[in-house]
């Protein structure tokens, strides 16, 4: 089984790939959905729930992140399901650290400009960069992520682009690579 990692800063679409991807008959999941798997911790790991309205103090002190053992059981399960590829779209401040369960890391790339506009018109939902403590979190949260993410073995993909185009992309992307991947059956 191959297992993808579908990355990229808050706005860059990694929900809605998933969902594409879904629709196209993949096996995605968008690991923001998982209660069990992602979270707001505090400086020394432990699960906190976030105030409705957290200020700056609180987010500079917090970062949602993922625990690995959680991380381990979505990829096994994929496993015994006898999945081909498993794509896995999501960002956590700790993903560097669990980048050895993945295959490959895809990297949607968008600019800041992008990113604040796409929060700013976010639907119902994920309401984070909505308000300015929230939003000029993002924007910390986006230069630690290029700075982290920007390295060798990422495949790059420009999300500033349709929905269709990043998943077209995205795929022939997946492709290629996975030809040059040993096979890990």
């Amino acid at each position: 089984m191959l297992v993808f990692l579908v990355t990229g800063p808050t706005g860059a679409g990694k929900s809605s790939v998933a969902r594409r991807l879904r629709e196209r008959g993949h096996h995605a999941i968008s690991l923001d959905s998982d209660r069990q798997l992602c979270g707001w911790t505090d400086a020394a790991g432990d699960r906190v729930v976030r105030p409705a309205e957290p200020d700056r103090a609180w987010l500079a002190r917090h970062r949602w992140t993922w625990d690995a053992s959680r991380l381990d059981d979505i990829i096994a399960e994929a496993a015994r399901r006898r999945v081909d590829v498993l794509w896995l779209c999501g960002y956590a401040a700790n993903a560097r650290q669990l980048v050895d369960r993945f295959d490959l890391v895809f990297l949607l790339t968008i600019s800041r400009d992008t990113m604040i506009r796409r929060l700013r018109g976010r639907p119902a939902g994920n309401d984070f960069g909505r308000t300015e403590e929230t939003l000029s979190a993002a924007s910390t949260y986006y230069r630690e992520f290029v700075e982290d993410w920007r390295q060798e073995g990422t495949v790059r993909i420009d999300a500033s682009r349709s929905l269709g185009r990043v998943v077209e992309e995205l795929l022939l992307a997946a492709l290629e690579a996975a030809l040059d991947l040993p096979d890990r059956r």
